[in-house]
């Protein structure tokens, strides 16, 4: 990583922080520079305006979710596999970033429009992974002869809906409500959901 890039990431990370304290409205690229220890200049080096800092922020929060569930992944194992530490890697690191996504979810919108794309771009390929592996299911016979377009997007919503209840309504039994998920969705996909025995998340005992 150059030096740019590494007085980018840290400007970043402070940004982060600083938008999470006082929000998106009270925050300011002088904040920014005032717990960074730069001068105000310096930041407006790397980002111009409040705005394409937001961006790059949503930007960064959201490929790292994607690559922090990517990592637990076994593009290897069975579809039905796939499915069970999706929905598990997912849950644990929406916990982690719980702060961030209720930012996200409170800004206004005649500033939506700037991290709408990073957020879509994200969904889409949350979503194109799910297609491509119920598709994968239902060719190798595992899974019923579903639609893998419409059912990749009803696991979406799905799941979505999953982490909202617990980010907005304090549901507190989230590591229950992500199994009862994957039971419901597995039992529903699988041909023959009889044979296959959910067992619980190894993680959650660590």
């Amino acid at each position: 990583m150059s030096t740019r890039e590494e007085r980018r990431a840290q400007l970043l990370e402070v940004a982060r922080e600083v938008v999470l304290r006082h929000g998106y409205r009270k925050a300011n690229l002088g904040d920014v520079a005032r717990e960074a220890g730069v001068s105000r200049a310096t930041v407006y080096n790397y980002f111009t305006s409040k705005e394409l800092l937001l961006r790059a922020i949503v930007g960064q929060e959201v490929e790292q979710l994607r690559r922090a569930v990517a990592c637990e992944l076994d593009l290897t194992a069975p579809p039905d596999r796939q499915l069970l530490a999706y929905v598990r890697a997912r849950r644990r690191h929406i916990k982690k970033i719980k702060a961030f996504y209720i930012l996200v979810h409170h800004v206004t919108r005649d500033v939506m429009h700037i991290v709408q794309a990073e957020i879509e771009t994200h969904q889409a390929q949350e979503r194109a992974y799910l297609v491509g592996l119920i598709g994968a299911g239902v060719r190798s016979g595992l899974f019923r002869p579903v639609d893998p377009e419409l059912m990749g997007a009803a696991l979406f919503s799905a799941v979505r809906g999953l982490d909202e209840d617990y980010v907005f309504d304090s549901l507190e039994d989230f590591a229950d409500g992500a199994e009862y998920l994957i039971q419901a969705l597995l039992v529903g996909l699988l041909r023959e959901p009889g044979q296959h025995i959910i067992t619980s998340d190894p993680s959650e005992g660590s």
